[in-house]
């Protein structure tokens, strides 16, 4: 039994045999045998950076859904952000569709069941949403107060 101290730097005494640890070492690389090269990310940041939740349940909702975070996919605004999309259907007017950041509503309409309008709408509220993300940044950024939390300021 070999005993080591978290001081020491540890060094194994059985080594892995070439084909295991070449194995081992593919692990790490972004392409192996296995599968294709993984393409890296421009901004060289954490992989898992923001998440869209959906709470969507009608069709058109999972339409403005999937248009929404298709547009903002490659946006480094809104993708930076922890956007919630929810629904509230209504069978006589629609569906109210609400983007929102924590208890910041970015934007709100009233959503047809029309699908074909869900993709219209959706490209209109990336470009809200975005502008709303740096309206609310920049203002984070000039005003500091260490009395106030972040949710507070506004």
């Amino acid at each position: 039994m070999s005993w080591s101290l978290a001081n020491e730097p540890f060094s194994p005494t059985v080594s892995l045999p070439t084909n295991e640890q070449e194995e081992m070492n593919a692990i790490n690389l972004l392409s192996s045998p296995d599968g294709p090269e993984v393409q890296g990310r421009a901004s060289r940041g954490s992989e898992l950076t923001g998440v869209m939740v959906d709470r969507t349940v009608t069709m058109a909702g999972k339409t403005f859904y999937r248009a929404f975070s298709q547009r903002a996919m490659d946006n480094p605004i809104i993708g930076n952000a922890t956007i919630t999309i929810q629904e509230r259907p209504d069978a006589r007017w629609g569906s109210q569709i609400a983007v929102t950041e924590g208890n910041r509503m970015y934007f709100r309409t009233q959503l047809s069941p029309r699908i074909s309008e869900a993709d219209r709408v959706a490209g209109e509220a990336v470009q809200i949403v975005e502008e709303a993300l740096l309206r609310q940044q920049l203002a984070s950024a000039l005003s500091s107060d260490k009395d106030l939390g972040r949710e507070e300021l506004f």
